[in-house]
């Protein structure tokens, strides 16, 4: 199996800033979905990165993922990263990870070294965006709660 092409999608969720996916896609019709990190005003240059790099992916074998990253960082960026560098490599390489899973018909974690925990709690974050008074956020983190959370994220104090 060998890698056929990488792309980025920057997707606007409707607040805040947008989110990068990687798809990268094979000759046995498997692909595999990542996600590149980016702040506000990163999305363009993550997106070069993933176009500079996607041409060295191509032909490669998705199941040699640490190549790729040892690769992308040594030859690639000559040991000079950047935040755009390592999103997008961090993207391709979840990409990569999802078409193995699929290849082997096993979860990532498995592969991974295996499961190590049942069960993580995870917490509510966003729901706070553009609030300023004191009432809107306690009316908004009880609505919050109802909906089953038991850990909330806030930035009191957003930029």
């Amino acid at each position: 199996m060998k890698i056929t092409k990488v792309t980025g999608y920057t997707v606007h969720p409707g607040w805040r800033k947008n989110l990068i996916f990687v798809k990268v896609e094979t000759d046995a019709g498997i692909h595999g979905w990542g996600e590149a990190y980016s702040q506000y005003d990163r999305d363009r240059p993550v997106i070069a990165q993933l176009e500079a790099l996607g041409p060295y992916l191509v032909g490669r074998s998705p199941f040699d993922i640490k190549h790729f990253t040892q690769f992308a960082f040594d030859d690639y960026a000559a040991r000079r990263g950047s935040l755009e560098l390592f999103c997008a490599i961090s993207g391709m390489e979840q990409a990569m990870w999802d078409i193995v899973g699929k290849a082997c018909n096993q979860p990532v974690y498995n592969l991974l070294g295996g499961r190590c925990r049942d069960r993580i709690r995870v917490y509510a974050n966003g729901w706070s965006y553009g609030m300023k008074e004191p009432v809107d956020y306690a009316r908004a983190a009880a609505k919050v709660v109802a909906q089953g959370w038991t850990a909330l994220k806030l930035d009191p104090l957003p930029a």
